[in-house]
């Protein structure tokens, strides 16, 4: 089970895309949580039985969780006598306050997710201080402990895939990239030419590594080529565990299936007072199950299918096929290579990836 705790609804940057920072007043939530720790220490043991999982992965969400580490270490403090089930922390953060973060936290936490703003790189043609600092934070926290980075990026209308995974892939251990999922774009059609064009041109790139034998760590290009090799059976659930093993705690303690649109409670499932249901929130995707990519797409995104109208669903679509295509025409060679080289086959059946939606 995955646990995504709110930290606070407050945030240290104003991303224009951003589908997950509520406006805290209209919305009536507190900025930081106002429940007692004990409740939600509580729900999550009720949970993992309920569920029967060995595994709570905690992960400090928002909002920008790191303007709040007092709060994170109570979380951290309140579950060290959990013993029925393991823990694992995790941090979902914008990176700015990662030089302050205290050693009594990072002792703890296995796995940092940083997401970047693409839009604040450069000002006025050059790298911003935004951008130096970001780097100088991931550095400065491997210096201290060798824990892996997955880097987030959100393909905004404003963005470009190509750019950011050659500009930052040096940086993280991995890289995982989401198509940006705002209620509304201002020219679909634009942007799915301009992601088709660059998820060509950045394929290019990584399998031009990979013939040296160098697999770089592309969520997306592994989880797909993972799925081609393996060949799963049809899933029963998203990759991205909405409706099955994901958990968003806001505020208030009330719980969703996804971040998005909690305003609608359109993924309303609960609160961690009286607990969840995922009823209603399984696959409903009829229309995927007709696909020849069903096994590696999953459906993509349970969010979409409830939120999203049939065209907007369809430009996604042809967008994660072309994608498929292009790993599908060259999944021979690939095999290939990898048989030479086991250790890539070690990469790509990495768990890591299943951190991530897997698909973008």
């Amino acid at each position: 089970m995955e646990y995504y705790i709110y930290v606070t609804n407050d945030c240290n940057l104003n991303c224009s895309y951003c589908s997950v920072l509520l406006k805290s007043n209209q919305r009536h939530l507190p900025i930081k949580p106002n429940y007692e720790l004990n409740e939600l220490k509580k729900f999550v043991d009720t949970t993992q039985k309920a569920f029967n999982s060995e595994t709570a992965c905690l992960y400090f969400f928002g909002g920008e969780p790191t303007l709040d580490y007092n709060f994170i270490y109570s979380v951290i403090q309140l579950f060290q006598d959990s013993s029925e089930y393991n823990i694992k922390y995790v941090l979902h953060t914008n990176g700015l306050l990662l030089d302050k973060i205290p050693d009594t936290i990072l002792t703890y936490i296995d796995i940092i997710f940083l997401s970047l703003n693409y839009e604040k790189i450069y000002d006025n043609n050059e790298i911003s201080e935004y951008f130096v600092n970001f780097v100088h934070n991931i550095a400065y926290i491997k210096s201290k402990k060798d824990i892996p980075f997955i880097g987030r990026l959100t393909i905004s209308e404003g963005a470009s895939l190509y750019t950011e995974c050659t500009l930052l892939g040096n940086f993280f251990d991995y890289v995982y990239w989401q198509l940006d999922n705002q209620e509304t774009l201002n020219d679909i059609k634009r942007y799915k030419k301009q992601y088709l064009n660059e998820i060509e041109i950045l394929f290019d790139y990584w399998y031009s590594f990979l013939k040296q034998g160098i697999l770089l760590r592309y969520v997306p290009f592994l989880a797909i080529l993972r799925h081609m090799i393996n060949d799963p059976s049809v899933p029963e659930n998203f990759y991205c565990g909405y409706g099955d093993d994901i958990v968003y705690i806001q505020t208030d303690g009330t719980c969703y299936a996804c971040c998005d649109e909690m305003e609608s409670k359109k993924h309303f499932i609960g609160d961690i007072y009286n607990g969840i249901l995922f009823e209603n929130m399984k696959n409903n995707y009829d229309r995927c199950l007709k696909c020849e990519y069903i096994k590696i797409c999953g459906g993509r995104c349970g969010r979409m299918h409830k939120d999203f109208e049939e065209d907007r669903i369809n430009h996604y679509c042809d967008m994660n096929r072309f994608t498929f295509k292009l790993i599908e025409s060259h999944l021979e060679e690939i095999k290939d290579i990898i048989s030479k080289n086991y250790n890539l086959k070690e990469i790509i059946d990495d768990f890591m990836l299943d951190y991530t939606e897997l698909i973008p």
